[in-house]
């Protein structure tokens, strides 16, 4: 559901993120993501941000669904890509290269005819490895899309790069999209996982599709891990990666190495209960 923008009419809100995107007000927190088993960091999801200069600080609910269907749609997409593509550098400079970065992609934007040749063209000039990035494939899927999303998303893999299917659980032809999309990736809605430690059937439910996804040879990722009852439970699951605010808030860029390289001055990250230093 599409949350009331604090600024009020869609052309207002278009208008601003035009503006926005040409002064730099958009900017981006990174979310960890844990081997569960191994306490080992594995990669980060890239999170946008709308620093608003009358509304504050917005989340991608207040703008991200109205941008998707504008003419800034493009214009959004290249910023998350040259934006992952730089974090990617430095965090190759930086010794920590085997980090994966995902960013967050409708299916319209996905389908881009000239997103492959970008991509490939943009990591070689930046010798970065496309396998360290990620696009989570976001809203929804209608059937009628399926066939032209098959081909779409090999066309990215082709290049190298990961793609994940995001808020898996969430929708009623979830199923069918495990089944028929060759993504790389399941991402577990945080709705499936609220009842795991208190509600045996749900717990049940979640494991049965756990080892589904399994099934079907995709790497599986539980969001909304957001409890110690529920991060002790997961860690219960093989090859598990996972995502929540129990393991870490989104952050600032800026505070990742703070945070996560240097534990000892963490203050987003319990770091006694992770191998930050992989």
């Amino acid at each position: 559901m599409r949350q009331t923008s604090p600024l009020q009419s869609t052309s207002t809100l278009i208008s601003d993120a035009e503006r926005g995107l040409g002064q730099n007000e958009f900017f981006f927190v990174l979310q960890p993501k844990l081997r569960l088993q191994e306490n080992k960091l594995s990669g980060f999801e890239s999170l946008i941000r709308w620093q608003h200069p009358e509304s504050g600080v917005l989340e991608p609910a207040y703008f991200i669904s109205v941008v998707e269907d504008s003419d800034l749609a493009g214009r959004f997409t290249d910023l998350l890509i040259a934006r992952a593509a730089k974090t990617l550098v430095q965090w190759k400079i930086a010794g920590r290269g085997d980090l994966s970065l995902a960013i967050n992609l409708s299916a319209m934007e996905l389908g881009r005819k000239d997103l492959p040749d970008r991509l490939k063209a943009l990591f070689a000039s930046l010798d970065v490895r496309p396998c360290a990035f990620e696009i989570e494939l976001t809203g929804v899927v209608h059937p009628d899309q399926l066939d032209w999303l098959v081909d779409v998303i090999q066309a990215v893999q082709a290049v190298g790069v990961r793609v994940a299917l995001d808020d898996f659980g969430a929708g009623f032809n979830s199923l069918t999209l495990l089944q028929q999309l060759p993504v790389d990736t399941v991402k577990f809605d945080r709705s499936l996982i609220r009842q795991v430690t208190v509600n045996e059937e749900s717990r049940r439910m979640v494991e049965t599709l756990v080892r589904l996804a399994r099934n079907h040879g995709k790497r599986i990722v539980l969001t909304g891990l957001e409890t110690s009852e529920q991060f002790t439970w997961a860690k219960t699951l093989p090859d598990i990666e996972g995502q929540g605010f129990f393991i870490s808030e989104p952050i600032d860029e800026a505070e990742v190495d703070e945070v996560f390289f240097r534990p000892a001055h963490a203050k987003h990250v319990a770091s006694s209960r992770f191998d930050l230093a992989r």
